[in-house]
């Protein structure tokens, strides 16, 4: 089951578009459609989008069940409330820039979202209304879990049906002050690593998508920006999409990875999704 919680806005209804395409991808083609009665959208208005957009499911063959929930203690805690636990589902919010340029996702319900463990998150950020959620060249960022593949699993096997070219991407991070005496033998120690990761993946992939219809692309990058590589590469490559993913350390660790998670967002020239796995 999809589920998708919906702010009411014009930018609720593009990331909206999203979860219509992975619902028509379920075996059980089930949207669970979530609005809290916050008093920043009038209620007539927010019942207009959802009879536009459960008209829209009905004719993609989606079951759509719309519920307007009473705001409790907080938007967050309500929307909690009435997400069912289900390690098989996914949550999908969206995350935009709040008022005087803050952030997209620091203190937002998204990222409260993405820190609960209810079931599997996918926060979006979408700047290609146009793609209509159905985006075909699609960007990963990797940063070396242990966990591999199984991390972005829950949102990739939605995605991957109308994918061309998935680029894997693992950027091995440099420390800017220990740059300048990484050895050539030290920089090919590190990429074999990063290799080998990559393999290890596209292993995972193949064993859990074995008619894979997209290309896939391997990339390796030493760095000490992050961020900027992966706007660099998106550009560069054209992609529709950039699916990355976050950890509790990474949304508890903000002097380090919360600026740079910012920074991506804010910057990105393609939709971007943030995704919390099992």
């Amino acid at each position: 089951m999809i589920i998708l919680a919906h702010d009411g806005s014009i930018y609720g209804d593009w990331v909206a578009r999203y979860a219509l395409q992975f619902a028509a991808s379920e075996a059980d083609r089930k949207l669970l459609l979530l609005h809290v009665l916050d008093g920043n959208i009038k209620p007539d208005i927010v019942e207009a989008r959802f009879a536009r957009f459960t008209k829209d499911c009905q004719e993609a063959g989606v079951e759509c069940s719309p519920h307007l929930l009473p705001l409790g203690k907080t938007v967050h805690r309500s929307l909690h409330q009435a997400i069912p636990r289900d390690p098989e589902a996914l949550l999908v919010c969206g995350t935009r820039v709040k008022p005087n340029k803050r952030s997209f996702l620091s203190g937002s319900v998204a990222e409260k979202l993405l820190r609960s463990h209810q079931c599997p998150v996918l926060a979006l950020r979408v700047v290609q209304p146009g793609l209509l959620g159905n985006p075909h060249d699609l960007l990963i960022p990797l940063a070396g879990h242990l966990s591999g593949f199984a991390r972005v699993w829950p949102v990739f096997r939605r995605l991957a049906l109308h994918l061309n070219t998935v680029h894997l991407f693992r950027a091995l991070a440099i420390n800017p002050l220990l740059q300048t005496h990484l050895t050539p033998t030290r920089k090919q120690v590190l990429h074999n690593i990063g290799r080998a990761h990559l393999a290890q993946i596209c292993a995972e992939l193949k064993e859990l998508m074995p008619l894979q219809p997209f290309r896939l692309d391997q990339r390796i990058a030493f760095t000490t920006d992050w961020p900027h590589e992966i706007l660099t590469l998106s550009s560069r490559l054209k992609v529709q999409m950039i699916l990355l993913g976050v950890s509790e350390r990474s949304l508890a660790h903000r002097i380090f990875h919360g600026v740079g998670l910012e920074k991506v967002l804010r910057e990105t020239p393609c939709d971007i999704g943030i995704y919390r796995g099992p």
